[in-house]
């Protein structure tokens, strides 16, 4: 019995024994596990900080490719500071060519953003360095200019976000659409027409080198004993007065396609002159005076004066026409000047007594002009003042909606 009693005994020290081993054990468990879980809770963080500080690089990336389309900083930014971009964007800025930092903190709603974050973004030109039109380097961050030096409608934007710690940055290249701007063909259409030669010769070519004519049409009716020309030359009161105007019109105007009674509206829309208003500033073509030049793609003229030009400059030429807006003023040519190009001028002052576009001399327009409204256009001279130019309307171009060129987004690794 003695014997039985100790065997028992010595049994119960080993079960306490086992127990603290299987405590112990099971100790360890729990620690390697709460360590994995911590680890595990630690990456998926980061891993939300990195798709966070993603997120927001590509909301300002988006966001600043939205603002080319309404700024497109064009080659204007040569001569002018005001066309070119920022040197870069950041949540404080204040150009309003840059995103908005409250839309971006809306789309941004994260924790890693609510607790704390930053961005920003660049806009360069595709020309700073070798190369430089298919792929992007960091040093053309210094080296490339912040406008479309080389005019090729194609930047490339870069943004870079901090969310957490983590920092994520991308590229794209961004390429501007051109919008055609839809404007009647015509060789004129104008209120009224005063040609003031009475020559047996051709005044206006409404054939010029185009397959079809261009219309031509005065918003007036011709009235008898008139005062002012509703259609080339005033009528009197004589009983053969139209039938004779027609004779004198049938050779100044070559073919005579002229109709009267026009009831057209206004030739281009608010939102287009303001594209195209827009796209002159890009282009460095904007003035509020008169210019020294008529040169290029699109001159956007806004200015009461009445611009003169009198020498023999030729401006654009028939390959590369070019588009002149007016909203106000006056547009007088003579001497031997040459315009390759529609003119077409807005006549925001409704003015209704005035000759916008006065050809005199040995000018020459090939292209067309419109007049909006009851203003009129005067022409005559020795020489054919207006050649109808079917290619200069199909040029009339602007500045459209800004988009990433396919396969140039990339993500950058390592950027500072």
């Amino acid at each position: 019995m003695r014997s039985s009693s100790m065997h028992v005994r010595d049994e119960d020290g080993w079960v306490l024994v086992t127990a603290l081993v299987l405590m112990l054990i099971m100790g360890v468990f729990a620690a390697a596990t709460l360590t994995l879980t911590t680890a595990e809770s630690r990456a998926s963080a980061q891993g939300r900080s990195r798709e966070t500080a993603f997120d927001l690089a590509e909301a300002a990336l988006n966001a600043q490719t939205f603002s080319l389309s309404q700024h497109w900083p064009g080659a204007g930014g040569a001569g002018n500071a005001a066309i070119r971009f920022p040197s870069s964007c950041t949540p404080t800025s204040t150009d309003t060519r840059c995103p908005s930092a409250s839309s971006l903190a809306r789309l941004a709603t994260e924790v890693d953003t609510v607790r704390g974050s930053s961005w920003s973004t660049i806009v360069r030109d595709d020309s700073g360095s070798v190369g430089a039109s298919q792929f992007w380097s960091e040093a053309m961050i210094n080296s490339a200019p912040a406008y479309d030096a080389n005019g090729d409608g194609e930047m490339w934007v870069r943004s870079q976000a901090l969310a957490a710690g983590k920092k994520r940055t991308m590229v794209a290249l961004v390429h501007v659409e051109p919008q055609s701007e839809d404007l009647p063909h015509a060789t004129l259409i104008a209120g009224r027409l005063d040609i003031s030669n009475m020559g047996h010769k051709t005044i206006i070519d409404a054939a010029g080198n185009s397959a079809g004519t261009g219309q031509l049409a005065v918003r007036c009716v011709p009235q008898s004993g008139e005062s002012v020309p509703c259609l080339g030359h005033a009528l009197d009161n004589s009983s053969n007065a139209q039938s004779s105007l027609d004779a004198l019109l049938d050779i100044q105007i070559s073919p005579n396609v002229a109709t009267t009674g026009y009831t057209g509206g206004a030739s281009l829309s608010a939102d287009a002159i303001e594209r195209l208003r827009q796209t002159a500033i890009a282009n460095g073509t904007y003035y509020t005076t008169c210019p020294a030049s008529l040169a290029g793609a699109v001159v956007f003229v806004a200015t009461t004066l009445t611009c003169t030009y009198t020498g023999n400059d030729t401006w654009n030429s028939a390959t590369t026409p070019g588009f002149l807006i007016l909203t106000s003023g006056a547009l007088s040519l003579g001497g031997t000047t040459t315009f390759y190009g529609v003119i077409y001028h807005a006549n925001q002052a409704a003015s209704a007594a005035s000759d916008l576009v006065n050809l005199q001399g040995n000018t020459s327009v090939v292209g067309g002009i419109i007049v909006d409204g009851s203003a009129g256009v005067v022409a005559g001279s020795s020489k054919v003042n207006l050649q109808y130019s079917d290619t200069a309307f199909n040029a009339v171009e602007s500045n459209g909606t800004a988009g990433l060129v396919q396969n140039t987004w990339r993500e950058i690794r390592g950027a500072s």
